[in-house]
């Protein structure tokens, strides 16, 4: 049988979250007490959020590469990556162990495109909003523009992010902020709202706001699943 790999740990609060929607998708397809057959390398958050801040990429790349030949070392035939802004190492992982990645862009992606959204607000780390990853990679596989929050709305999600969700807390005054912030960009124009960090799933989801919510973190466990449903696993 074939066997995905799944780098967590950035932070253990999502990861957490998907394993939970991996389980609950095997119990869907095969039924009774059945649970997801995977393989977890965990990072350690305190590592990796160092690199982040210190926007050392070449030292959180290797971090990710590292965790991913363990997997293949372990029998891993694809892997996925649990984390929005560590999804920078993808490529760097499929190069470095020759297994397909399990691609988080991908899946949201067509998500957005079957929703037929074109200008979807983009949240997610300070990094992820602002920075020269996620929306080039998101640009080649989808037509549509993002619309990145201002410098000020970024610093008040990267707070509610980093202050909060990592630790596990989730405030409703933070989540009124958000949702409020989401109506002000909607009278702009956005029509969707990108969860661009997978922890944003612990405070926001559908019906927050008047604009249709698109989890990475669900939208990407459910292609794993699928991945894994394929594989026969």
């Amino acid at each position: 049988m074939s066997l995905v790999g799944l780098i967590g740990g950035v932070s253990p609060e999502a990861t957490k979250i998907y394993y939970e929607l991996l389980n609950a998708h095997a119990r869907s397809r095969h039924g009774g007490q059945h649970s997801a057959r995977c393989l977890f390398f965990m990072l350690d958050y305190g590592v990796m959020i160092g690199h982040y801040h210190d926007e050392n990429w070449d030292a959180f790349r290797a971090e990710v590469v590292k965790g991913a030949e363990a997997l293949k070392a372990a029998g891993a035939d694809a892997i996925a990556i649990t984390s929005g802004t560590t999804h920078v190492a993808a490529e760097a992982v499929a190069g470095a162990t020759g297994l397909p990645v399990i691609h988080m862009l991908d899946s949201l992606s067509d998500a957005m495109m079957a929703k037929g959204v074109a200008s979807p607000l983009l949240f997610g780390t300070p990094w992820v909003m602002s920075g020269d990853f996620f929306a080039p990679a998101l640009a080649q596989r989808f037509p549509g523009t993002p619309v990145i929050p201002s410098a000020q709305d970024r610093d008040l999600i990267g707070r509610v992010i980093f202050d909060e969700l990592v630790e596990g807390v989730v405030k409703d005054s933070s989540r009124e902020d958000l949702t409020a912030m989401i109506a002000c960009y909607a009278d702009q124009g956005a029509d969707g709202v990108i969860l661009g960090c997978t922890e944003l799933c612990m405070i926001l989801s559908e019906g927050d706001g008047p604009l249709p919510v698109f989890s990475t973190t669900h939208i990407h466990a459910e292609a794993v699943d699928a991945w894994i449903g394929k594989a026969g696993v």
